[in-house]
């Protein structure tokens, strides 16, 4: 082809300098969405936006430095996907409570198989309000306490494998100490299955579990978060990171199984599983949340109980949400403890006192007030995810900026835990931030460890109840001591769940 007679451009070197310049021109189009209402935020690179800064830091971290040099609302671009972070607890109470109903899609291949679809993560609407309200009761605080046998084989199981490693005199792996337990807690509770998972790692459910939550923060893995739609073509050619068919299968014959073994049973196994099975005969109340009231025909709904697949759906949900947060609760408690040994003793005074030689149960633990400060302030140094989401179901606007229907709205909390307007000196560890007298004077929307509203953390009872019984068996019987391999500060890993990247090695004194 010839321009103006003077210059020879082949074909293919035109049409790739068009392709390039349109794709260029779609990606400033796409990335205009913030700038056109004029929301303030960091530049975007083409087609990346702004991948490579949460690609080197991380995401709380970035998140983090986000919000403190553009302010409570910050408008980013997970490739070409807005985002917006919201900072202000006041809008985050607004948003959790009134103004949005359902968190963002997710990669299908995560979150939304045959498996998953019908869980309280999937569902909208009165489906979405049928299942909480079924389900409410399964967390009853009277069923909490129907569980205490469970609970107290579990972690009497672990303190007998903590015996055996403290004989070594070595460093203790605390992420695989309690990842273990809690493995144990979730087979035990949801799936109606008895396993010793740090005695017998190659057990299948062990190794399906590991398979399951084995996901690594990866270039590939924030392009699937970037562009969801890129997950199903991998997933096609079988590589998908988040391809997870072979344990959710797994699993829910694990679920179907025991639910085949339980209708010859005169005497219903007490767990999680069972409960479910009951829970449209169930009229105990939970005395943490109301009810959700239906805005359809609500008698179609109260008519019938939980479905098999929501049933298995649920079961698998409780295992994804419960396994890996609680572990790391309790390892990053466990550090915080062995770093301020004057905290460790305040605790050990009251498990004494409260306690003596008594095992924990539900009622005894409810005692510790503060093993709850302990956990409170672990969970806001340490929060199980470095954010949470809503989805803005129609337009709206938020603090004088319209934010268009579809958008992804992130409320940072990792950033907002560690926010010196919310929190005095807030790199230090301090229980007593959580004292009632200090606890009325902030804003209880500045701590979302388990969310707030409606789609808060069903499970935040059992989680805390599962925490609280092993942490005060294991300080009935040691301490946490630091050691050469302890990392002082840690180091949090880049993905969205707040983990110890390198785990956290500490020695176990005998107080005996």
């Amino acid at each position: 082809m010839e321009i103006l007679g003077l210059i020879n451009i082949n074909n293919w070197i035109l049409s790739i300098t068009l392709l390039c310049l349109s794709v260029y021109l779609y990606t400033r189009w796409k990335h205009s969405l913030f700038r056109k209402y004029g929301i303030p935020g960091p530049t975007p690179t083409p087609f990346l936006g702004v991948a490579l800064q949460y690609n080197r830091k991380g995401l709380a971290v970035t998140d983090q430095e986000m919000v403190k040099k553009y302010g409570n609302v910050v408008g980013v671009y997970m490739g070409l996907t807005p985002l917006l972070l919201v900072s202000n607890p006041d809008t985050i109470k607004e948003i959790m409570i009134k103004d949005f109903s359902r968190t963002p899609n997710r990669p299908k291949t995560f979150v939304t198989r045959n498996e998953m679809k019908h869980s309280l993560i999937n569902t909208d609407d009165d489906h979405w309000r049928f299942l909480r309200n079924t389900l409410l009761p399964t967390f009853s605080s009277g069923k909490m306490r129907m569980m205490e046998p469970l609970f107290k084989a579990k972690y009497q199981q672990l303190l007998e494998n903590l015996n055996g490693q403290v004989k070594t005199g070595k460093p203790i792996e605390f992420k695989e100490v309690f990842g273990a337990y809690t493995m144990d807690v979730i087979a035990s509770t949801g799936f109606g299955v008895d396993i010793d998972s740090q005695q017998n790692p190659e057990s299948e459910f062990v190794k399906n579990a590991k398979t399951f939550f084995n996901i690594t923060f990866s270039p590939i893995l924030l392009l699937i978060l970037m562009f969801p739609k890129l997950d199903a073509v991998l997933d096609w050619f079988g590589k998908s990171p988040l391809n997870r068919v072979g344990p959710m299968s797994f699993f829910r014959n694990v679920a179907k199984q025991a639910i085949g073994f339980r209708k010859g049973e005169e005497q219903k196994r007490k767990d999680l599983l069972q409960m479910m099975l009951n829970a449209h005969h169930d009229n105990d109340v939970n005395d943490d949340e109301a009810e959700q009231t239906y805005k359809g025909d609500a008698d179609k709904w109260r008519k019938r109980g939980l479905s098999m697949d929501e049933v298995l759906g649920n079961a698998i949900l409780f295992m994804l949400v419960g396994y890996d947060t609680t572990s790391n609760a309790l390892t990053f408690a466990s550090y915080l403890l062995a770093t301020n040994p004057e905290c460790q003793e305040k605790l050990i005074e009251e498990i004494d006192t409260v306690l003596g030689k008594e095992c924990p149960n539900y009622d005894n633990v409810q005692k510790l007030e503060y093993l709850d400060r302990v956990f409170c302030e672990s969970l806001r140094l340490y929060p199980s995810a470095a954010r949470t989401n809503r989805l803005a179901e129609s337009d709206i606007d938020i603090e004088g900026y319209t934010i268009p229907k579809g958008t992804d709205i992130s409320f940072p909390i990792y950033s907002i835990h560690r926010d010196p307007k919310y929190w005095e000196n807030p790199t230090k560890f301090d229980p007593d931030r959580f004292s009632p007298e200090n606890k009325e004077k902030r804003h209880p929307y500045a701590y979302l460890p388990f969310g707030h509203g409606p789609r808060s953390c069903i499970g935040m009872r059992l989680a805390q109840v599962e925490m609280k019984f092993a942490m005060s068996y294991i300080l009935q019987h040691y301490r946490f001591k630091t050691c050469e391999e302890t990392e002082i500060p840690l180091t949090i890993s880049k993905a969205g769940l707040i983990k110890p990247e390198n785990g956290v090695k500490l020695l176990m004194e005998p107080r005996s």
